[in-house]
């Protein structure tokens, strides 16, 4: 027989569950998806670097092509934030898990020289990967236990520098053999990945109870634990269904705000400028072919990897605030180094690639601190939202990355040795003031959330 409780019971109940089987699948299905966007994602860095001298492109042409998916994630995560926070996490990932695949595959078929329809189609790559990243830090820090949140949800930072690893090995491998535009269809394949998780994953029982919708919440849980619904608490009350707060409410802690803004612009911009561009400008600067520069890059997206596991594990002593801070200042340093010694070789190692092979470590590293934490600041009602700002910072950061570089190179200019040469300097300088800008968001503005209950009011 149903036990007589309140909501709170509920989740008291969710909240001391082990961590099931159902949850490793959907913690794992997350994880690959997460992977699968990435790949998506960056796959156009190593594609650029092979189309850009076919079609004859200026820095401008190119510097559009690669700032569009962080335009298109602005829209995205803004838009898809707010419908997660109205209709639910799992309608916000199949949504955008459909349209990124679709446009990341598209890319194989358009004609030769079509740069603006290149373009188009990488908008809606970001509106994608930005409207399912939306939901996918929410879903799995509102269904994890207190006890393990921290933990688990900077894990699902680890996959993103995995896609990186994983686009690297696929061109330095494959492109010879498939071609760009072979290349460039491999990004259907993660639709299935959307699919299977929202047949796995039950919806977040918070969402659901921060929305009134009890009964769903019972069913919820009783699908993750694999036990009866009758045997779960129900609420005493069933209040009428809340109405979703306005959008606006997220300005009412400007400090939440501002940090969360702050911080995706900072690490954001540092992070793309060098994904983005740092395959063109190693392979013009050092006359290397595409799959020469991604095998060369093999090594940059290894230490992100690695960086992302260290990152996800540090939280746990130091809590989000001191982390952040670390990552913020190593990295301004590693990547002012970068610009200042990119002319100089250590025996015939360029200390260019040093610099960013360590940098990449602090900089990418820092996701796994930062991607979940928006979802632990803002109430459960606004989480998606939280996170949606910070995605949408976040692709703020990946417009500044290329574009800054792109025009301190030349816009107007082909891409040649001359001009790349001319945008490493200041424009790594730059990354490194957005990486510096970073650590000072955490040291001023920093929550700390580590171990703290989420807001479910």
């Amino acid at each position: 027989m149903a036990q007589a409780a309140t909501e709170n019971d509920l989740l008291a109940v969710a909240d001391a569950a082990p961590l099931t089987r159902r949850y490793w699948w959907m913690f794992g299905l997350i994880t690959l998806q997460i992977t699968c966007e990435i790949f998506d994602f960056i796959l156009v860095s190593f594609l650029m670097a092979a189309v850009a001298p076919l079609w004859k492109l200026t820095f401008g042409q190119t510097t559009i092509i690669l700032l569009s998916t962080g335009l298109g994630a602005i829209f995205g995560s803004l838009t898809f934030g707010r419908l997660s926070d109205r209709f639910g996490r799992r309608f916000a990932i199949l949504s955008g898990t459909i349209i990124y695949c679709c446009a990341a595959g598209a890319v194989a078929f358009i004609p030769d020289g079509a740069w603006l329809l290149f373009a188009g189609l990488r908008f809606l790559v970001g509106v994608g990967y930005a409207a399912a990243g939306s939901s996918q830090f929410a879903l799995v820090v509102e269904s994890t236990p207190s006890r393990h949140r921290t933990m688990m949800g900077s894990m699902l930072g680890v996959p993103a520098s995995l896609g990186v690893v994983i686009a690297s090995m696929v061109v330095s491998n494959l492109l010879p053999h498939l071609g760009w535009r072979g290349t460039a269809a491999l990004g259907f394949l993660p639709i299935v990945v959307g699919f299977a998780l929202v047949w796995v994953a039950p919806e977040s029982v918070k969402w659901l109870v921060a929305t009134g919708r009890f009964d769903e919440a019972r069913k919820s849980v009783a699908k993750m634990l694999g036990r009866p619904v009758d045997t779960l608490p129900q609420p005493t009350a069933l209040p009428s269904r809340p109405k979703p707060p306005p959008a606006t409410e997220i300005f009412r802690e400007p400090r939440k705000f501002w940090l969360t803004v702050l911080m995706q612009i900072g690490m954001g911009t540092a992070l793309s400028g060098v994904l983005l561009w740092g395959p063109t400008v190693f392979g013009q600067t050092l006359g290397v072919t595409p799959a020469q520069a991604a095998s060369a890059f093999f090594f940059v997206s290894l230490s992100g990897l690695l960086g992302r596991a260290a990152f996800a594990l540090l939280p746990q002593k130091w809590g989000r605030v001191k982390t952040g801070m670390l990552t913020g200042y190593a990295g301004a340093v590693l990547l002012a180094l970068a610009a200042w010694f990119h002319a100089d070789y250590v025996g015939m190692i360029p200390l260019f690639l040093v610099f960013i092979v360590v940098g990449q470590f602090f900089y990418d590293g820092s996701f796994s601190n930062i991607s979940p934490y928006p979802a632990e600041l803002f109430p459960v009602r606004l989480a998606a939202l939280g996170t949606g700002l910070a995605a949408a910072a976040g692709g703020i950061g990946k417009i500044a990355g290329p574009l800054v570089l792109g025009l301190l190179a030349g816009t107007g200019n082909l891409v040649t040795p001359q001009a790349t040469e001319q945008a490493i300097k200041p424009g790594f300088l730059f990354l490194a003031g957005c990486s510096l800008m970073g650590g000072l968001a955490f040291h001023f503005l920093g929550v700390e959330t580590h171990k703290k209950a989420l807001d479910v009011s």
